[in-house]
């Protein structure tokens, strides 16, 4: 919280201006207590839209994406309730040439609430920045060397396989992953493909070289993506036999006989 304090002038002796009246004074002293006021308001709440301790400093891309989400508040949305409760970790580019995207992670509670409104967000976002913007949750990777009470086992959803897959999970909604294949060169290095379906082309053909230097820079991981027609892998089932009702066919026919 902050704490302003204001000393009001008496009788216009502390005002650098001359006064015509005592009327001029009180005129003056409240346009600037306004804009002071409007000052502390947008400081507040650029601030509650970012968790961070108390010691850590926020940056100038923190701020702005947080004025951004402040902005989507105010305007006419589907559910303007949802987006209030949305707040940032942190914020943060990444380049490479002509590629470029914007990197926000959001506390793992409330990402629920952010794919409810990726369509609202995200498009928001990307026409504000002018820049490919991906949102993933906040996760925590925990060592399978780290000790721990007793016959206390690390959770599935804390190793490093698990965290980095949600992450290609995140960056790829709302789209839905059909297969995933890793190809192994001579030289050891391993490149992941991800199969999407041939449908989800135009929504997230343009973005998937940025999608994919993200991924890189957090995982370590080099992705390439195919587009598939039709569910891969799905075979076509065929209908299991009833033994009970043959049973019952050939004892009807020796009868009949």
């Amino acid at each position: 919280f902050f704490f302003f304090f204001f000393f009001q002038a008496e009788d216009g002796i502390r005002d650098a201006q001359e006064s015509r009246g005592l009327g001029d004074v009180y005129k003056r002293q409240v346009s600037t207590q306004s804009t002071w006021d409007f000052i502390v308001i947008r400081m507040y709440s650029n601030r509650d839209k970012i968790v961070k301790k108390a010691n850590e400093q926020t940056t100038e891309i923190e701020d702005e994406v947080a004025k951004a989400f402040f902005e989507l508040e105010n305007k006419k949305v589907d559910s303007p309730e949802d987006i209030k409760k949305v707040k940032l970790c942190s914020a943060r580019y990444y380049s490479e040439g002509d590629k470029k995207v914007l990197h926000v992670t959001v506390p793992y509670p409330l990402f629920a609430l952010v794919r409810k409104n990726y369509l609202t967000i995200v498009p928001y976002l990307e026409n504000k920045f002018k820049c490919t913007v991906a949102l993933t949750a906040r996760r925590t990777i925990l060592s399978k060397y780290e000790k721990r009470k007793g016959s206390e086992k690390r959770p599935y959803s804390r190793t490093l396989t698990s965290v980095h897959n949600s992450y290609l999970e995140d960056i790829i909604y709302p789209y839905e992953i059909l297969g995933r294949r890793i190809r192994v060169k001579v030289d050891g290095t391993q490149i992941f493909k991800i199969h999407l379906k041939e449908e989800d082309r135009k929504g997230i053909e343009g973005r998937l070289e940025a999608l994919a230097l993200l991924y890189k820079t957090m995982t370590n991981r080099i992705l390439s993506f195919e587009f598939v027609k039709g569910v891969e892998g799905e075979k076509k089932k065929k209908p299991k036999k009833d033994s009970r009702k043959e049973g019952k066919k050939k004892t009807k026919e020796e009868k009949k006989e």
